[in-house]
């Protein structure tokens, strides 16, 4: 039987609504001042009376008035020091204690809000030397694993943000650089584009090559993963998406630019892939419907080369993309309705762009001619600070596991870790009352 379904008193009368107990007394209708008065007033030890004079003290008649004040109720009556019956039903409505723990454990917790406090500096700074100046390159990826890979000039290296270790992943001959770099779901794989066209697939925990993967004809500026898919963007203007766990790798090819596929994103869920090209397009495809080669959407408000492209982590349907020196716009897409439901001009070209998990806003990279980080608020587009360090056009922007740090890399060749999105308190998950270990909803009398 539930514990709810039992009243904890007797109902034997009803002129009390709460009942009380025979033998224990009720704390809560007890006058404990008068109690403890008389517990502490001194008898004298031959029993014998003392005999009050007829005329009393101003000083003595008012403690004989205070006393006979505490030894009668309201009604008049000898005041009990012990209580063995409940409260009048007239006096307040029947509660049950059962009924009150439980309202408490309904009831959600205060939230407490605390001042946001954001960064005036980078929160950490590293070195990136030959740093390649390219606007279509993609070269940094921050990983599951918490890992941070960042091609730098010939050479791909993998920083371990927990421990601050560097490792080499490899190295590539005098005509040849990698070109874009990203890791896979799980942060167990990377893969890495390259100028020769070809896209290689590396064990970031053994360090070792998996497989290499070709099919473009020119370097690949561009990868977007989607657990055992990985999609390639091309010089050569076509998207090539591989399954890499087929030996003919190959599933479907997507040709809808006409210039360089500089930008690609899959969305959280895996459903929809993004694209951006030196074309001045965006197209948005539906992963089950890659075989046709028939795109969603194609958005064509952008006036300059779209490299920058974020999904909105809490509503999956929306896209945000920027363009590039000509065009200087962040705009918001529905992709449900085709419809652009906001645009605003930064004023400098956009290479980047990443969404907070914690709360409604975008961060935005610049380059010419403001070279800042731009913190906007969704969905009015409401600039709230810009974050400044970079000497020089910020190309790259990625983003923690945890999402609540940004890495961005510049042409100045410096790294720099900004603390932008750090989580609130009432943001972390709060406990559920079926999991609480002493919660009445698990308690069962047997």
């Amino acid at each position: 039987m539930r514990l709810r379904d039992r009243e904890w008193h007797s109902p034997a009368s009803q002129r009390f609504v709460d009942q009380g107990d025979r033998f224990i007394p009720t704390r809560s209708l007890m006058n404990l001042d008068f109690a403890r008065s008389s517990l502490m007033r001194h008898p004298r030890r031959d029993g014998a009376t003392v005999d009050r004079p007829d005329i009393l003290t101003p000083k003595e008649e008012y403690r004989r008035r205070v006393e006979e004040s505490w030894t009668l109720d309201s009604q008049g009556k000898p005041l009990k020091m012990l209580v063995f019956r409940g409260s009048p039903r007239k006096s307040h409505p029947s509660v049950l204690m059962v009924d009150e723990i439980l309202k408490e454990q309904r009831e959600p917790p205060r939230s407490i809000r605390r001042i946001r406090h954001l960064p005036q500096s980078a929160d950490r700074i590293l070195d990136g030397p030959e740093l390649i100046d390219d606007y279509y390159l993609n070269l940094m990826d921050w990983g599951k694993s918490n890992i941070l890979a960042v091609a730098l000039g010939r050479s791909l290296c993998l920083w371990n943000a927990a421990n601050s270790m560097v490792q080499l992943l490899l190295t590539t001959d005098v005509d040849d650089h990698p070109t874009s770099v990203a890791w896979s779901v799980d942060g167990k794989m990377v893969a890495v584009g390259f100028a020769s066209s070809k896209v290689e697939i590396w064990d970031a925990i053994a360090l070792q090559q998996v497989r290499i993967l070709e099919g473009h004809l020119a370097r690949v500026g561009s990868l977007s993963w989607t657990w055992n898919m990985l999609s390639s963007g091309s010089r050569d203007a076509s998207i090539s998406n591989h399954d890499v766990r087929s030996f003919r790798h190959v599933s479907s090819k997507l040709k809808a630019h006409t210039g360089d596929v500089c930008g690609l994103k899959w969305s959280c869920g895996g459903d929809l892939l993004a694209s951006g090209g030196n074309d001045n397009l965006v197209h948005v495809w539906e992963s089950s419907k890659m075989g046709s080669s028939r795109y969603l959407h194609r958005f064509t408000d952008h006036r300059a080369a779209v490299r920058a492209l974020a999904w909105c982590p809490f509503q999956p349907k929306t896209l945000a993309s920027g363009g590039g020196t000509a065009d200087q716009c962040v705009k918001i897409w529905n992709v449900q309705t085709g419809k652009c439901t906001n645009s605003i001009n930064t004023s400098a070209q956009v290479c980047a762009l990443e969404w907070n998990r914690y709360q409604k806003e975008i961060l935005s990279a610049h380059g010419y001619n403001q070279n800042r980080l731009s913190l906007w608020a969704y969905p009015s587009l409401a600039k709230i600070t810009d974050f400044t360090g970079h000497t020089d056009r910020i190309l790259q922007l990625s983003q923690s596991p945890d999402g609540s740090t940004v890495v961005s890399a510049a042409a100045d060749e410096t790294i720099r870790f900004w603390k932008v999105f750090e989580p609130t308190p009432c943001s972390s998950p709060s406990m559920d009352d079926e999991d609480r270990l002493f919660s009445l909803r698990r308690t069962h009398i047997r």
